[in-house]
């Protein structure tokens, strides 16, 4: 079945917002200035900006917030290799962890307890998990496809899940017994992914398809899809199951699905800055599913959005070409 509706349409206004109370940290990758911001999440203000090697790309944080790791992806001209640590509280670099021949490490997540790192290394295939401590590779697998690129975590952390892009397929891994399980046809160009709280639904974006597929991570089928996406690049869900965030840099909006009836409740238009499209791309929501924040690449800025109240609480500057976000509660 497709789904195509939306019932409510704003714009974002010209000006900077703020906060509202949401206190904490956002971390934004800035891919274009080979930098990461530190930015005071209820007032907008930059705590710190540390350089980066070569156009880094995703944002891990660790579950206590005092981590930010930084996947140092890279550009056409140079491979990257490494993740930078930024111990956030400290508003200080702690260390950079390099991966030798782990090249293009791109989707990144704690695991629980936050001793290990999951990363996929897209130009070697396979994803691995690093011991955070000594930042030593504890294990690799392969994930049986090309441009393995994002990645996402069940609940409990023992699932994973990783697109991959070109074959536009999903790998399925047992993260307890180190294998994978499935890798599962989907569509073409897929990308952005994220899975239910109860585990039972894989989405994926369809980047050229223009749609999100559901799949169920066991058989592999596609069970479902929602249209109505210029392009669903990233996505996310909350906690409770009720709403997932999907930015949409095709149409240049944010959209609010809803998960039950996987109908899209909210679209979010998001107005060009100078004449400069704003390119919504990163997502990240906060602990309590309250509010997702979302960078604009092209505007050099990230959103908060109330989900709640399904409105734009809040416009930030980041550096050049905000990409991937973390958020931590920490200040």
């Amino acid at each position: 079945m497709k789904y195509s509706i939306a019932s409510l349409a704003l714009t974002l206004l010209p000006g900077v917002l703020t906060g509202q109370g949401l206190k904490g940290t956002i971390v934004s990758s800035n891919m274009t200035a080979s930098s990461a911001s530190l930015i005071d999440a209820a007032t907008g203000t930059s705590l710190a900006t540390f350089p980066t090697a070569v156009a880094p790309h995703e944002v891990a944080i660790s579950h206590d917030g005092r981590w930010a790791v930084i996947a140092e992806y890279g550009d056409r001209g140079a491979v990257g290799k490494s993740l930078l640590v930024i111990d956030v509280p400290a508003r200080a670099i702690a260390r950079r962890i390099e991966l030798g021949t782990l090249t293009r490490p791109h989707g990144i997540a704690f695991l629980p307890g936050d001793t290990q790192l999951v990363l996929t290394s897209e130009a070697t295939g396979v994803i691995a998990l690093i011991d955070f401590a000594s930042g030593s590779v504890a294990g690799t697998i392969e994930t049986g496809a090309k441009l393995s690129h994002m990645i996402a975590l069940s609940a409990d952390g023992k699932k994973a899940f990783v697109t991959n892009v070109s074959p536009g397929s999903i790998s399925v891994f047992d993260l307890a017994t180190r294998t994978r399980t499935g890798v599962h046809s989907v569509g073409t160009l897929v990308e952005g992914i994220a899975v239910t709280p109860d585990g039972r639904e894989v989405w994926a974006g369809g980047n050229t398809s223009k749609t999100v597929h559901i799949i169920d991570p066991v058989s592999g089928a596609v069970t479902a899809t929602i249209a109505g996406f210029g392009m669903p690049y990233r996505i996310a869900i909350t906690p409770d199951a009720r709403t997932a965030v999907v930015t949409d840099p095709g149409d240049e909006r944010i959209h609010l699905v809803d998960v039950g009836t996987r109908r899209i409740t909210t679209t979010i238009d998001v107005a060009a800055v100078n004449g400069q499209p704003a390119s919504p791309q990163g997502v990240t929501l906060t602990p309590d599913g309250r509010t997702a924040i979302v960078t604009l690449k092209g505007s050099n800025q990230v959103v908060l959005v109330d989900i709640a109240r399904a409105r734009i609480t809040a416009t930030y500057a980041t550096g050049g070409g905000s990409d991937g976000v973390g958020y931590s509660p920490r200040g």
